[in-house]
C-alpha cells in the first residue's frame, strides 16, 4: 500500500471479494526526508488510516537499504554513464514483488495485490500479464521485470476499471486517499528535476564540454553531459539555422552530439536483462515493441536472440530510441516479455 487512492482501493475491491485482506507499505525514504509520496512516513501513516476504515491489519516494513541498491544505485550509475534509466520499473522488479514474495512467503500469504493498472488472465490454460482495460492508466509496461512463475500468485484488482470509477468508490467509502493527486515525478527526488537532485547529492556537478555535430566539427560548449536526453531539441545552446537534436551523448568524453530531426530515427537496438513472461520467442519472430511509456508500439522483428542478449530491429525508423529506456513486446493486449535497451545499432 503506498498511502494512494489506487492502493487503497484494491484493498476495498479485494475486501469485498471476501479475501482476506493485510495492508503492508514499505518504507523507502528516512524521516527526515522531504519526500510525501510512494515509501515515506506520510505515506505510511495514510496506508494505516485506510486500514482503519476497512477494518484490516496494516504493517510496515524498512526496506530502505533495498531501496538504496535496487533503485537509487542503480538510476545513478546508469545516468552517469550516458543511459535514461526508468527507476520505476527496477523498483517494481526488485521491490514490489521480488521482496514482496519473500515477505508473503515468510507470512503465509498466497497472494501479492497492488493498485497496478493491469490484468492477469488464462488464456489456453497459461497466465498471461495484459494490458488494463483503461487505456490512460495502463501500467502493463513497468511491470514486464515480474517473473513468470509470479504470475499465478499476483492480484490487480484495478485492471478492469477507469480512474475515474477508483475514485468513486474511495469517494464512497469516504477513504482519506480519494483526492489524491496522481504522482508523475520520479519519487525520490521529491519533485525535483533529476539533474538539480543529482547537484544537491553532490552527484554531478557542472564541467564544460563540447557540443558537436555528427561529423566532429564543434558547434558550442555546455556544462555537462547529463544535462541532455536523446531527442531533446530546446535549450541546446545553438542559436539560428536548421532545428537541432541530441542524436548521442559521450559520457566519456563529456559531448554531446546533435544533428537535423532526420539523424534522431533509427531502427535496430541491442537488448539486455531479458524478461519472458510468455514463450521465448525466436529469431526471425514478429513481434510490436513499445520503447517508452506513451510509445504506441510498432512491429519489427528479432534478429537475434539468445539466453542474455536479443537485437531488435523496427519495420520503419522510431524518433529518439534511447539507451537505458526499456523495449517492451506485444500481440495485442498480451505482454511477451522485454528488456533494456543498451545499444543503438546502425542500419544493416
Amino acid at each position: 500500500m503506498s498511502g494512494g487512492v489506487d492502493s487503497s482501493v484494491a484493498c476495498v475491491i479485494l475486501k469485498e471479494k471476501k479475501y482476506e485482506v493485510i495492508g503492508l507499505t514499505l518504507k523507502f525514504f528516512d524521516s527526515d526526508n522531504q519526500i510525501k509520496c510512494c515509501g515515506a512516513d506520510e505515506s505510511i501513516v495514510k496506508a494505516k488510516q485506510v486500514c482503519d476504515i476497512l477494518n484490516i491489519r496494516h504493517y510496515s516494513k524498512d526496506a530502505r537499504k533495498y531501496f538504496n541498491k535496487y533503485v537509487i544505485e542503480n538510476f545513478i550509475n546508469a545516468y552517469l554513464s550516458g543511459y535514461t534509466p526508468n527507476p520505476c520499473i527496477e523498483c517494481n522488479k526488485f521491490l514490489k514483488f521480488e521482496y514482496l514474495f519473500n515477505i508473503a512467503k515468510a507470512m503465509d500469504v498466497k497472494y501479492i495485490a497492488t493498485g497496478h493498472y493491469a490484468r492477469i488472465e488464462k488464456i489456453n490454460s497459461k497466465l498471461h500479464l495484459l494490458r488494463g482495460k483503461d487505456p490512460n492508466k495502463d501500467q502493463s509496461y513497468f511491470l514486464y521485470p515480474i517473473k513468470k512463475e509470479y504470475l499465478a500468485n499476483i492480484l490487480f484488482p484495478l485492471g478492469e476499471f477507469k480512474k475515474e470509477y477508483v475514485r468513486e468508490i474511495a469517494n464512497r467509502y469516504k477513504l482519506p486517499t480519494s483526492r489524491e493527486k496522481e504522482s508523475k515525478d520520479i519519487c525520490f527526488t521529491a519533485g525535483k528535476d533529476y539533474n538539480l537532485w543529482l547537484k544537491d547529492k553532490k552527484i554531478i556537478e557542472n564541467k564544460k564540454g563540447y557540443i558537436k555535430d555528427i561529423r566532429g566539427k564543434i558547434l558550442g560548449t555546455h556544462n555537462g553531459f547529463f544535462n541532455y536526453t536523446i531527442g531533446q531539441r530546446r535549450n541546446l545552446g545553438i542559436a539560428g539555422g536548421e532545428r537541432l537534436y541530441v542524436t548521442e551523448i559521450k559520457p566519456k568524453n563529456n559531448e554531446v552530439i546533435i544533428a537535423e530531426k532526420k539523424h534522431v530515427f533509427s531502427k535496430r537496438f541491442i537488448l539486455k536483462d531479458l524478461n519472458w513472461l510468455d514463450s521465448k520467442p525466436k529469431k526471425g519472430d514478429k513481434l510490436k515493441a513499445q520503447i517508452r511509456y506513451r510509445h504506441i508500439p510498432k512491429s519489427g522483428i528479432i534478429e537475434e536472440i539468445n539466453l542474455e542478449k536479443a537485437i531488435f530491429a523496427f519495420d520503419e525508423p522510431q524518433f529518439a530510441i534511447t539507451k537505458g529506456q526499456s523495449a517492451v513486446f506485444y500481440e495485442d493486449d498480451r505482454v511477451i516479455g522485454g528488456g533494456i535497451i543498451e545499444e543503438i545499432l546502425e542500419e544493416k
